[in-house]
C-alpha cells in the first residue's frame, strides 16, 4: 500500500512538471515548428498562459531569457510559452546572417519565407496545444511581444481577438488589416523615445536583416490606431514611474483599454529595472483582463 501511494505521489509531483522548461515541436500547414514552455512545479490546473515573442535575430529560449518571463511566472503562477519565428532561409540553420523573423503582416517588407510564414496560425495551434497538455484556461490567455514579436503582437489582436484577453507590445508598429477586431483587446502600448529602429517621431528605417528600408510611422500614430479601433475615448495621463509618461484611454469598446508608456532615455530594448519593469508591468496589465 505504501509502494503504491509512493508511486502515485511521484506521478502527481511529474505531472506538474512534465512541461518545465521544454522544447515541443507542432506542425503547422506541413511547416515544423517549435516553441519553449515552461510550466512552473505544482502549478493548479487553470492557470492563465502568457505568450513572449521575441524580436528579429533572437529565440523562444533567449525571450525566457533576457525578459525575466521565467521568474514572473514561477512568482505569479502562469505558464509561460516562448516560440520561435521563422528564420528567412528554411533551407539553412538560424544565425546571424539567417536570422528568426516573425511576420507581422505589412506588404513588402521581408524576404518571401517570411511573408509565407503562417505565424498567426502557429500562435492559434501553439495555444491548442497547451490547453490540451497543460490545462490552462482559455479565458486568460495573453501575448506580449517585443520589436518584431510587438508587430505580431499587435496582429494578432486584430486577428484572434477571441483567442487573446490582452496584449502587451513594445518596440513595435501596427499594420491595419482589413476589417476591425471583432471584440476589443485591451493593449498595453510601450515605446522608448531614444529608439532609433522604432524612432518615435517616425521616419526611414532600415530593417536589420538587411538591405531593405520603409517608412516608419511615429509611436503616436500608432497608439492612436489602437484608440481609433477601439472606439477609445480622449487620453488621460496618469502617474507612473520616473521618466515615464503613462496615458490610458478608456474604458473603449467592449470594456477593454489602451494603455500608452513612453519610456524616457530608452533605446530599443525591453527594459527590467530602469525607468520600469516592462515584464512586471505587462502582467499587472494582463492579470486585469480575461475573454467573456
Amino acid at each position: 500500500m505504501k509502494g503504491a501511494l509512493l508511486l502515485l505521489l511521484i506521478s502527481l509531483v511529474c505531472a506538474t512538471t512534465a512541461w518545465a522548461d521544454e522544447l515541443r515541436r507542432l506542425k503547422v500547414n506541413g511547416v515544423k515548428r517549435t516553441y519553449h514552455l515552461h510550466v512552473p512545479a505544482g502549478l493548479p490546473p487553470s492557470a492563465p498562459l502568457v505568450i513572449m515573442l521575441h524580436g528579429a535575430g533572437a529565440d523562444g529560449r533567449a525571450a525566457l531569457r533576457d525578459f525575466g518571463w521565467m521568474d514572473q511566472a514561477d512568482m505569479s503562477r502562469f505558464v509561460l510559452a516562448a516560440p520561435d519565428a521563422s528564420t528567412i532561409y528554411a533551407d539553412r540553420p538560424p544565425g546571424p546572417k539567417n536570422m528568426r523573423v516573425w511576420n507581422s503582416g505589412p506588404a513588402g517588407i521581408y524576404p518571401e519565407t517570411i511573408a509565407k510564414s503562417d505565424d498567426v496560425g502557429f500562435i492559434v495551434a501553439m495555444i491548442d496545444d497547451i490547453v490540451q497538455t497543460v490545462g490552462i484556461d482559455p479565458r486568460r490567455v495573453y501575448v506580449a511581444g517585443f520589436s518584431s514579436g510587438g508587430y505580431l503582437a499587435n496582429r494578432i489582436g486584430q486577428e484572434i481577438p477571441e483567442r487573446v484577453a490582452a496584449i502587451s507590445t513594445s518596440a513595435s508598429d501596427l499594420a491595419l488589416l482589413g476589417a476591425p477586431p471583432s471584440r476589443g483587446v485591451p493593449v498595453l502600448f510601450s515605446a522608448g523615445d531614444s529608439d532609433p529602429i522604432t524612432p518615435i517621431d517616425g521616419g526611414r528605417v532600415t530593417a536589420i536583416w538587411g538591405g531593405i528600408s520603409f517608412i516608419k510611422q511615429s509611436q503616436r500614430t500608432l497608439v492612436d490606431r489602437w484608440r481609433m479601433l477601439h472606439a477609445c475615448p480622449a487620453p488621460r495621463v496618469v502617474t507612473g514611474p520616473r521618466d515615464t509618461t503613462i496615458e490610458v484611454s478608456g474604458p473603449c469598446r467592449d470594456g477593454s483599454e489602451v494603455r500608452y508608456i513612453l519610456m524616457h532615455g530608452v533605446a530599443h530594448e525591453w527594459p527590467r529595472k530602469v525607468p520600469i519593469d516592462l515584464t512586471q508591468a505587462s502582467w499587472d496589465f494582463f492579470k486585469r483582463f480575461s475573454l467573456p
